[in-house]
């Protein structure tokens, strides 16, 4: 089978990628616009170019195509809402249409913030999706119009709604950022005393993209199915680390999703898949890398 990942060269993507490489024939497409630590095994073929241009080629040679390409940054979408609609919806939307018009398979990647913030957790997928920054409402745009060609033009396609990935060789986002803090016993700032989030490893996230390839039109919500507030991530990541850091609580950023926690009961009947990994065993894996 011939696979491509655009994103691949992000934090999840270069992880399925390596995965998938041993028994497929896997191309990844991105802008390097973000980094991280992992090496890419070199089976993988590399195509280095923005999403935003004229991809429908490389989409006709391939089976299966992954799009993970995205401005996924909550604040950058704030505070650049044109690239992330430039990107998130224009791009995806010339993807999906190559897709439907090649007969080629779609799994996308949404977020949990297509929900916002909710009243009762777990999150149902049922839940009323109310979108509360930028990134959340472009990748809620990218779910209509996959539906939409799924109907229209009979698109085969998944989506998954991910909740907080987590995982060795990332950087930039909460987890890696507090270990690097808590390991320079730094003062830790947290915003937002009760926030709530639900953190899935890395290796159970891709478990899940691999059986995504032989399953269609499912919608489901990927995470660990467990919350885990702010204030505790921080103390556990403190006791890991033995660190003497001091950990001070500012108010909530607007437009932040203020709790998440995933009801991930569909996804494990309908992909015959569960999360292994506990929070605790995959910080002690990256504080331990």
């Amino acid at each position: 089978m011939k696979i491509l990942i655009t994103g691949g060269a992000g934090f999840i993507g270069k992880y399925l990628a390596n995965r998938l490489c041993s028994e497929h024939e896997v191309t990844i497409i991105d802008n390097f616009y973000r980094k991280n630590n992992i090496e890419l095994n070199n089976q993988v073929k590399i195509v280095e170019q923005d999403i935003t241009k004229d991809i429908e080629e490389l989409i006709s040679q391939n089976d299966v195509i992954y799009h993970l390409a995205a401005i996924s940054q909550v604040m950058t979408s704030i505070e650049d809402p044109e690239l992330t609609y430039k990107v998130n919806i224009e791009a995806t939307k010339n993807i999906v249409a190559a897709c439907a018009k090649h007969n080629k398979k779609l799994i996308f990647a949404s977020s949990r913030e297509v929900y916002g913030t909710q009243r009762e957790l777990p999150v149902k997928l049922n839940a009323e999706l109310n979108p509360e920054n930028p990134y959340a409402a472009s990748k809620l745009a990218g779910e209509a119009l996959i539906k939409s060609y799924g109907k229209s033009y009979n698109l085969s396609y998944n989506i998954v709604r991910m909740s907080n990935v987590y995982g060795i060789g990332d950087v930039e986002r909460v987890i890696p950022m507090f270990i690097d803090i808590f390991k320079k016993n730094k003062e830790v700032e947290l915003y937002g005393s009760e926030k709530i989030i639900d953190f899935v490893y890395i290796k159970d996230i891709v478990n899940a993209f691999v059986k995504l390839k032989d399953k269609e039109g499912l919608t489901l919500n990927l995470g660990s199915g467990v919350k885990t507030t702010l204030v505790e991530l921080a103390n556990l990541i403190k006791e890991l680390t033995n660190s003497n850091s001091n950990i001070n609580i500012s108010s909530e950023r607007q437009g932040e999703v203020g709790k998440f926690q995933a009801d991930i009961s569909e996804t494990k009947t309908k992909l015959d898949w569960k999360p292994k990994t506990t929070l605790r065993e995959g910080l002690k894996q990256m504080i331990n890398s």
